[in-house]
This record gives structure tokens, sequence and C-alpha cells, in this order.
């Protein structure tokens, strides 16, 4: 891959795009998403991705850089949804359910999973930029369904519940954990939580 098309995939990352092209992109998007529902990331070729999306290989590497940077497009297209930021009050029980449904999610698609994994040790800028976004989408929904616990707070409980979620995900996934106990200790911290701050709400 030359450092011209790095490039421009890099300026792909922008939404001024014409349309016909954001539309090409979200194609090889879906297609790559569609692939790994089948297979494992190792497993699957960028040419078959390119021949699903109705693409020349070479227009597939004009909007995405390497294999990594693809799938760094393809986690957090997925991700847009499940965190999608509700702008509202929840409950605690509607943000355990929130959680789980998450979780769940996860379970339901591990090779997913095993993606946000090997994409932390990427080396391609675009697939690390990218990777950061998804980072961000989801602590900042979880600090926005925190936002009871006040300014600081939400934020600080939104790192600590991901960093649960990812060392849990990583035993259940790679290791003999169980994905029991992926629920069990992130319904253990939202205990900790918000048993007391439920407990300051009642007392004022």
């Amino acid at each position: 891959m030359t450092q011209q098309a790095s490039t421009t995939a890099a300026a792909t990352l922008s939404s001024e795009l014409p349309a016909w092209q954001q539309a090409r992109r979200l194609r090889i998007i879906k297609a790559a998403n569609a692939a790994l529902k089948e297979q494992e990331y190792e497993q699957i070729q960028i040419r078959d991705v390119a021949q699903d999306a109705g693409v020349a290989l070479g227009t597939l590497y004009r909007y995405f850089s390497s294999k990594e940077h693809l799938y760094a497009a393809v986690l957090l297209d997925w991700a847009a949804p499940a965190y999608a930021r509700s702008g509202e009050d929840l409950s605690e029980h509607q943000i355990r359910a929130k959680m789980n449904a998450v979780i769940s999610s996860f379970e339901r698609r591990q090779h997913f999973f095993q993606v946000h994994v090997i994409l932390q040790s990427s080396a391609d800028t675009n697939a690390k930029a990218l990777l950061g976004q998804f980072f961000t989408v989801c602590q900042n929904t979880l600090a926005d369904d925190f936002a009871r616990l006040g300014p600081g707070a939400a934020e600080d409980a939104a790192i600590m519940l991901w960093s649960i979620i990812n060392t849990a995900l990583t035993s259940a996934v790679y290791h003999d954990g169980t994905m029991e106990d992926v629920h069990r200790l992130c319904n253990r911290f939202m205990d900790f939580i918000f048993g007391p701050a439920e407990q300051a709400l009642v007392e004022n």
C-alpha cells in the first residue's frame, strides 16, 4: 500500500465524501461485516470482501488503507446503534438492561470482540484513529448513562465498567472464563455504584 493510497483512505474518514462514495464505502463495510459473521478475522480475504461488495480490490483500498482499517470501520459501524446515546435520564434498571444487552451482543458475535482485541496492536494509523473513535463512543455512552452520579464520577464509572467488560470478555473468549462471569462481574460493579448513590438520592 503506497503512502498516497493510505492518505486517500484516511481522507474517506470525513463525512465530506459525495453521497455515492459514502454509499460505496458503506457497501464495503457491510460486506466485511457479513464475512465476519461467517468466519474469523484471520480467515477473511480482502479480495473476497471486495468481490462481495461489487468493487475492484484497488477501489476498496482507496477507501481503506489495510484490512485492519476496514475492520476498525466495521467495528465502529456495528457499535453505533448498540451504543446509541439516548440523552435520557435512565433508571438503574434501564442501565443494567442496556449493559447486559451490550455484553450479550458480544456473546453472539465473539468474532467482533476478537477483532477489537487484534486492532489494539495495529500499526495502521487509520485503524488506530477509528478504534479511538470506537472507545470514545462506548465510554461517552456509558458516561451518559451514569450521569446521575455527577460530573467526573460518571466518566470514572464509565472507564471502570468498560475496563471490567473488556477484562471479563477477554477471559471468557480466550481463557477459561464464562459469559455468565461477565454478566455477574458487571452487575456486581453496578451494585457498588448504585448502592450508595441511590441511598444518597433518597436521603436528599
